[in-house]
């Protein structure tokens, strides 16, 4: 990574002309892996990057100050990241009648944002080994990438994997609104430039801002599914809080129940829980508790709770011990309790709308209004209104939803003069609020959502995790391939994300959601006949016994064995394999439609000279195989029924 030093990594206008046209005085101070770096202007203007070397890559965010007494001048077109990343050399495509040979093609994998599809988080990976043009990037050619509506992967996620015959860079944007990223290729690298969409803005007199953050990992002799699983441990290691400062090792395997339901019925279902010693580790309360008068409703499509959006008391008409019974029951049973919350979106019938005015945005004939959390009042409002409920009641894991785009209530907000602060201070304000949570309740986890997976980021990872990762499995019935796709896809960017199992009793599907993190909803509504049925109960201690044997494989490295694909007439599969304990498991499926009762899969991380020992999930039957005719003839399956699934757990020998 030297290709680093003494290199400019930003660029912006200041005043219409490059700041390095300048000459901005420069000062270096390096402490441990940190190097500091200060550029001021005569005029006071002060830029100051932050870059901190990991073993496989750096990092840096960038801090403007305006230390003047006077307002600066305009800074605009602000480049968190300009750099010239190397790679091998391409000369420029002259017309051919032959296909390039792939290994000469330079390809950026971008993964697809949150869209409520099957293939949320896919990169399309295995599209461009079938049309070599898509994905591909030529000499001379620029490509542009964006979210949509102000959320960070609403559309687009912020990750890419810049590969060219196995070299490249996997990167990463730290910004939870509006990112904008684009790369143009030249004959002996790629340029890269990422920053806030659009930014036009004078500082004030003493403000000051940070804006994005970029993660670049660069890697060599990697196919894509190594270069990935270098990033998974990238972000495990120094960037999620799963198993750091006193939290949890892992994500939570969790009992869901709608916050609308009355005490007495949420009561009831925890004690079923205790009786059959139901392994969940957290009991998940979602939406329709909040509102000062709001009514019981049975299930989320009932009643008029969404209406309450924004009033964070907890309605005594429902839980008229104001949930601190609930949250002491859940502690008695030795589990946790999650608590749903969406404080940047406030219905406009809200009484603190009226009281407070000051701390909104808002836009023409729209119900929504956008907590400021730039405002400072605002920020404190929030910090104090959300902070004094979770330590109240006992909340162990903070969930956070956000279902509405925000860019417009910034954009249309602004002055011409300050475009992008909005957005900038927002934004700022959203990361002071977790990190404010994070301090005060020291053991405390953040469930990060937004209309599912809507706001995932590289700074969101680092304080939260996508227990929800997606509201494609919002239906209590969604298709099966989706989970199945999702899994062969989020994994690839994220060693801890979380989805829902449905509501029907079957192996097939709940095995299907199988992921890092996981709750289910058998519980979840008043429609639910949960208790009713013994048998039904043991199946569940089954089957969370399962996920929890399974969960702590799948940590480390992961394997897609397929291709994303909804289709009912194919398998999917993937590979989990933990390198420190030579250890694995291996998640199939046939589906419905599935015209073939055989599949071959070529395993990865597989050592031709040992013997791995195997154990069918269903049965605990044991079988061997040499690594050697796993590495020359993959893993063959044969499986009869259809839709069907396995789970095959295996151990390296001595």
């Amino acid at each position: 990574m030297d290709f680093f030093k003494n290199k400019k990594l930003f660029d912006f206008l200041y005043d219409g002309k490059s700041f390095w046209e300048y000459a901005p005085s420069v000062t270096v101070e390096k402490e441990g892996n940190v190097i500091t770096t200060t550029y001021l202007l005569a005029d006071g203007l002060k830029v100051t990057n932050i870059l901190t070397k990991y073993n496989d890559a750096v990092e840096w965010v960038n801090y403007f100050e305006n230390t003047s007494d006077s307002d600066s001048k305009i800074i605009s077109d602000l480049c968190d990241c300009s750099v010239n990343l190397p790679l091998p050399h391409e000369e420029p495509v002259k017309p051919s009648a032959y296909m390039r040979n792939i290994k000469d093609l330079t390809l950026i994998y971008n993964p697809q944002g949150s869209n409520h599809t099957y293939d949320e988080f896919s990169c399309h990976a295995e599209r461009v080994q079938h049309n070599r043009r898509n994905g591909e990037i030529r000499v001379g050619q620029t490509k542009c990438y964006a979210p949509i509506g102000g959320r960070s992967s609403d559309g687009s996620a912020p990750f890419f994997n810049i590969n060219k015959n196995g070299s490249g860079y996997v990167v990463a944007i730290g910004w939870t609104g509006q990112w904008n990223c684009s790369m143009t290729r030249n004959e002996d690298d790629i340029l890269l430039k990422t920053k806030i969409e659009e930014t036009n803005f004078k500082l004030l007199p003493k403000e000051k801002i940070r804006t994005s953050s970029i993660v670049i990992m660069p890697y060599e002799n990697c196919d894509f599914n190594k270069a990935q699983n270098k990033w998974r441990n990238l972000v495990k290691n120094n960037f999620s809080l799963i198993g750091k400062k006193g939290r949890d090792k892992y994500c939570p395997v969790c009992a869901s129940v709608w916050g609308g339901l009355k005490s007495s019925y949420i009561l009831e279902r925890l004690e079923i829980m205790k009786e059959y010693n139901l392994p969940y580790e957290y009991i998940w309360m979602d939406a329709g508790w909040c509102g000062g008068d709001t009514k019981p409703t049975p299930d989320e499509f009932e009643g008029d709770w969404a209406m309450h959006t924004g009033d964070w008391q907890v309605s005594s008409l429902i839980h008229p011990g104001e949930l601190v019974d609930i949250a002491e029951t859940i502690h008695k049973m030795g589990k946790k309790f999650i608590l749903w919350f969406e404080p940047e979106r406030v219905l406009y019938n809200i009484p603190i709308i009226k009281e407070h005015p000051e701390y909104f945005l808002s836009l023409p004939n729209a119900g929504n209004y956008l907590l400021n959390l730039g405002d400072p009042t605002a920020f404190e409002y929030c910090c104090n209104t959300i902070g004094d409920l979770i330590e109240k009641i006992g909340v162990d894991c903070y969930r956070q939803d956000f279902n509405f785009q925000p860019l417009n209530y910034w954009r249309q907000n602004e002055a011409e003069d300050r475009r992008g602060i909005l957005e900038i201070k927002h934004i700022m304000g959203l990361y002071a609020f977790w990190d404010y949570l994070l301090e005060r309740f020291p053991n405390i986890i953040i469930d990060n959502c937004a209309s599912g997976g809507k706001r995932i980021d590289i700074e969101t990872l680092r304080r939260s995790v996508p227990f929800w990762r997606s509201d494609y499995e919002c239906a209590a019935n969604y298709p099966t391939e989706g989970a199945q796709s999702h899994n062969l896809s989020f994994n690839s960017w994220m060693p801890y994300s979380g989805t829902g199992g449905g509501r029907d009793y079957d192996i097939y599907r709940i095995r299907s959601s199988y992921s890092p993190g996981l709750t289910t909803n058998f519980a979840y509504s008043e429609h639910s006949k949960f208790g009713d049925d013994p048998q039904k109960l043991l199946w569940l201690k089954a089957r969370t016994d399962e996920l929890l044997k399974l969960r702590t494989l799948m940590d480390e490295d992961f394997y897609p064995l397929t291709k994303v694909s909804d289709s009912d007439e194919v398998w999917a599969a993937a590979q989990f394999d933990k390198p420190s304990l030579n250890e694995g498991a291996i998640q199939v499926f046939r589906r419905e439609n599935s015209p073939s009762d055989t599949a071959s899969f070529m395993l990865y991380g597989i050592d031709e000279n040992a013997l791995y020992a195997f154990t069918d999930a269903d049965d605990n039957s044991e079988f061997s195989l040499s690594g050697k005719a796993l590495s020359e003839n993959g893993m063959t399956i044969t499986l009869k029924d259809k839709p069907t699934s396995k789970i095959y757990f295996y151990k390296k020998q001595n």
